[in-house]
C-alpha cells in the first residue's frame, strides 16, 4: 500500500500501542511508541502507509500533521519512514 492522492493530505493517526492511562472519567488510552500515518486500506487492515501493523487512534482527536514543524505537538516520536511518505 502506498499513499493515494485521491486521500488528499488528510491522514489519520494509529500508534504502535495503546496504554491506558487513569483519568477522572475512568481510563483513558493514549498512544505509546512511534505514531504512524494512516488512510484507506490502512482503516481496514490496521496497517500505517509504511505498513507496521498499528493501534488506530481516534480521528476526532488525532490527525497526522500536515506540516512536520507541527510535528513537535505530537504524543510521540513520528515514523520517519510515514514522514517521507506523506510530505
Amino acid at each position: 500500500m502506498t499513499p493515494d492522492a485521491r486521500f488528499g493530505g488528510r491522514w489519520t493517526m494509529g500508534a504502535d500501542a495503546l496504554h491506558a492511562v487513569a483519568s477522572s472519567g475512568g481510563f483513558r488510552h493514549v498512544p505509546a511508541g512511534r505514531l504512524h500515518a494512516v488512510s484507506g486500506e490502512g482503516l481496514v487492515a490496521g496497517r500505517s502507509v509504511c505498513l507496521a501493523a498499528v493501534a488506530l487512534l481516534d480521528p476526532a482527536e488525532w490527525s497526522w500533521p500536515e506540516d512536520p514543524d507541527d510535528a513537535e505537538d505530537a504524543a510521540g516520536p513520528l515514523c520517519w519512514i510515514c514522514l517521507a511518505l506523506t510530505a
